[in-house]
């Protein structure tokens, strides 16, 4: 082989690599992914108010909830989580769940805390975590 052949193919390898490496998604780790509804639930008998579920696009046994504003979460390091649940002991799968209440295998962050309400018409992020690579995330609006 000639010197111009042996340069041709170090070119052909570094430009496969840098493909490789900037524009295939396989080195990354996976995204769980999200999807949201409201429904309306009568209490009491009285007026109704609106309940945000989410889903998730398969069963994963979550390790991490958690809802911020996503004005604080884009202006603060450590934004103020407004719902926060761990793994207790083991993960249950889960693929629904609805936004403050109680998840089988999941416990609040800081034992006392309860769920606060949401606003109407103010941005929310959910995070959530299985494991530590799976992660997904989803910007909704109170209604």
């Amino acid at each position: 082989m000639n010197k111009r052949t042996v340069w041709l193919m170090c070119v052909v390898l570094a430009l496969g690599a840098a493909y490789l490496r900037y524009f295939i998604d396989w080195h990354k780790g996976e995204k769980i992914h999200i999807f949201w509804d409201k429904s309306l639930q009568s209490i009491m008998g009285g007026s109704e108010n609106p309940v945000i579920i989410f889903h998730l696009d398969k069963p994963q046994p979550l390790t991490a909830i958690e809802v911020v504003e996503s004005e604080d979460a884009r202006t603060n390091k450590y934004p103020h989580p407004l719902w926060h649940l761990v793994a207790a002991d083991g993960p249950v799968p889960t693929s629904t769940f609805r936004y403050g209440a109680t998840i089988k295998g999941m416990k609040p962050e800081i034992a006392t805390a309860l769920p606060e309400p949401l606003e109407p018409d103010t941005s929310y992020t959910l995070l959530v975590e299985a494991g530590k690579d799976l992660k997904g995330q989803l910007t909704f609006r109170a209604p």
